[in-house]
C-alpha cells in the first residue's frame, strides 16, 4: 500500500510539473484528462453515456470544453473505442454478439462505401471531411451498441433522449423570450436566428435550428407515447410534451411540425378505442386555443407557406424544390457510386444548374436525406445505409411484439415512435451526417439484444 501511494503521488507530481513546464492551463487539464482516463477505463459506460448527451446539446459540451484543441465528442470516443479495444478480451460477448447483428454489418458496409466513394469524388476535401464525418459517427453507433449490455444501461441511454429535449426546450424557450443566444456558437445555429426575419434558436444544439428541432422532435414524440402507453410517470410526461411541443412549435421548423403532425395523427388511430381519446382531444384543442395568442403571426404564415398560402414570400421553398431537381439530375447521371460524400455541394453551383430557381452563389446541401444518400453513394453505397435503417426499425418492432415485459414494451413502443418521428423529420433534411442518425439505430440495436438475452435467460 505505501508503495502503490507513493507511485500514485510521484505520477501526479510529474503531471503537474509537465503541465507547469508546457502550459499553465495544463497544470489542471493533465490530471484531470488523466482522472476521467481511469475513471473511463473502469467504466466504459459512461463514455456511452456522455456521447448520448453530447449527441443533443453539442453547443453545451462546446461551451464547456471549448478550450480543448479537439472536440471533447471526438475525445471522448477515442477514449472509449482505446478502452474497449484495452477490455476487449472481458467484453468478448457484446463484441460477439455485435458482430452478428444485421445492423451492425450494415452500418460496417455504409462505412466502407463512404470511403470506396471518396474515389468518384471532385472535390476530394469535401469527401475527405464527409468521410470522416462517418467515422465518428460509426464508432458512435458502435460504442453504444457494444456497451449498452444491460437493461439498466439501455434505459438510462433512452431517457437521456427525453432529458436532452428537456434541457434544450428550456434553453430555446429561454433564447425566444429574452432574444438572446445562451450557448449555440457555429454559424449555423447563431446565423439562421434572425436571417429569415423572426427570432430562431437551436436550444442547446450547434446545429442549425431546423435539424435542431428533428432530435428534439425525438424526445418530445417518445415521452408523448410512453405516456400515451402506461400510467407509470405520466404526470411527469405530460410535462415533457407541454414544453417540448412549445419548443417545437417556436423553433419554425416545418419539417418538425409536419413531423409531428403525423406522427400525432398515427397515435391518435393507434388509440381510436381507448376511452380517454375524446377527453384527451378536446384537452388538445382547447390548449392549442389558449396557446394562440402566444404564438408569432410569423409562424402561421410560415406554416401557410407549405399549402401555398406563403409560397411567394417563402424563397426557401422553390430552393428546396430545386435540391430534390438537382439531386435527381445527379443521380441518374452518376447511379452506381454516386457524385462521392459531400459533394452535392460542389455539384449544386454546376452552370448546368444555373437557371433554376432558389440558386445561390454559396454551395447548399440536399434537403432530404434518403436523395442525399442516394446522390452521394450511388445506389451501391445507399443500400447498407438504408438497412441499417430498415433493420433498426425492424428490430425495435419485434421488442414491442415480444417483449420480456411491459416496461420493455413501452419502452420499445415509444422509441419506434421517436425514431419514427425522426425519419420523417429527415425527408425534409441532410441529416445523414447528424448524430441522430447513427445513435437511434444503435440504441434500437441495443435495445433488441437486450430483450432478446432477457427472453433467453427466462
Amino acid at each position: 500500500m505505501p508503495l502503490t501511494l507513493a507511485v500514485t503521488v510521484l505520477a501526479a507530481l510529474t503531471v503537474v510539473v509537465a503541465g507547469i513546464v508546457t502550459n499553465p492551463v495544463a497544470a489542471l487539464a493533465l490530471p484531470v484528462g488523466l482522472f476521467a482516463g481511469l475513471l473511463l477505463f473502469a467504466q466504459p459506460f459512461l463514455g456511452a453515456l456522455a456521447l448520448t448527451i453530447f449527441s443533443h446539446v453539442d453547443a453545451i459540451e462546446k461551451l464547456l470544453f471549448g478550450f480543448l484543441p479537439l472536440s471533447a465528442f471526438k475525445l471522448i470516443a477515442l477514449g472509449t473505442s482505446l478502452v474497449v479495444l484495452a477490455r476487449a478480451r472481458d467484453m468478448r460477448p457484446s463484441l460477439r454478439a455485435a458482430a452478428r447483428d444485421p445492423v451492425v454489418t450494415f452500418a460496417f458496409l455504409t462505412m466502407c462505401m463512404a470511403v470506396i466513394c471518396v474515389a468518384v469524388a471532385e472535390d476530394r476535401a469535401l469527401a475527405v471531411s464527409a468521410v470522416s464525418a462517418v467515422i465518428s459517427l460509426f464508432l458512435l453507433f458502435m460504442l453504444v451498441v457494444i456497451l449498452a449490455d444491460t437493461r439498466r444501461k439501455i434505459e438510462i441511454l433512452v431517457w437521456i433522449l427525453v432529458v436532452t429535449s428537456v434541457i434544450s426546450s428550456l434553453i430555446l424557450l429561454t433564447e425566444i423570450a429574452l432574444g438572446v443566444t445562451l450557448v449555440a456558437q457555429s454559424d449555423a445555429a447563431t446565423t439562421a436566428r434572425t436571417a429569415e426575419g423572426f427570432q430562431r434558436s437551436s436550444g442547446g444544439s450547434d446545429y442549425n435550428p431546423t435539424t435542431a428541432a428533428s432530435m428534439l422532435l425525438a424526445g418530445v414524440v417518445f415521452a408523448l407515447a410512453h405516456m400515451l402507453a402506461t400510467p407509470r410517470r405520466r404526470g411527469l410526461m405530460l410535462a415533457v410534451v407541454g414544453l417540448g411541443t412549445a419548443a417545437v412549435v417556436l423553433s419554425f421548423a416545418r419539417s418538425a411540425f409536419l413531423a409531428y403532425a403525423i406522427v400525432v395523427v398515427l397515435l391518435a388511430w393507434r388509440y381510436r378505442r381507448a376511452r380517454f381519446l375524446p377527453l384527451s382531444i378536446l384537452i388538445v384543442l382547447l390548449c392549442a386555443l389558449a396557446a394562440i395568442p402566444f404564438i408569432p403571426v410569423e409562424y402561421f404564415e410560415r406554416l401557410s407557406s407549405i399549402f401555398g398560402g406563403g409560397a411567394g414570400r417563402d424563397w426557401t421553398l422553390g430552393r428546396r424544390m430545386t435540391y430534390n431537381v438537382i439531386g435527381a439530375d445527379l443521380l441518374v447521371h452518376h447511379p452506381f457510386l454516386g457524385v462521392g460524400p459531400g459533394n452535392f455541394v460542389h455539384h449544386f453551383n454546376d452552370n448546368a444548374y444555373r437557371y433554376l430557381p432558389g440558386r445561390t452563389l454559396l454551395g447548399r446541401e440536399l434537403h432530404n436525406m434518403y436523395l442525399s444518400v442516394l446522390v452521394q453513394y450511388g445506389v451501391l453505397g445507399a443500400l447498407p445505409f438504408f438497412g441499417m435503417i430498415v433493420y433498426a426499425l425492424r428490430h425495435v418492432i419485434a421488442v414491442f411484439r415480444n417483449p420480456v415485459d411491459e416496461r420493455m414494451r413501452v419502452m420499445a413502443q415509444a422509441l419506434a415512435y421517436g425514431f419514427g418521428a425522426y425519419l420523417i423529420a429527415s425527408l425534409f433534411l441532410p441529416n445523414e451526417y447528424t448524430k441522430y442518425t447513427w445513435l437511434l439505430p444503435a440504441l434500437c440495436t441495443a435495445l433488441h439484444r437486450v430483450n432478446g438475452k432477457e427472453l433467453a435467460r427466462r
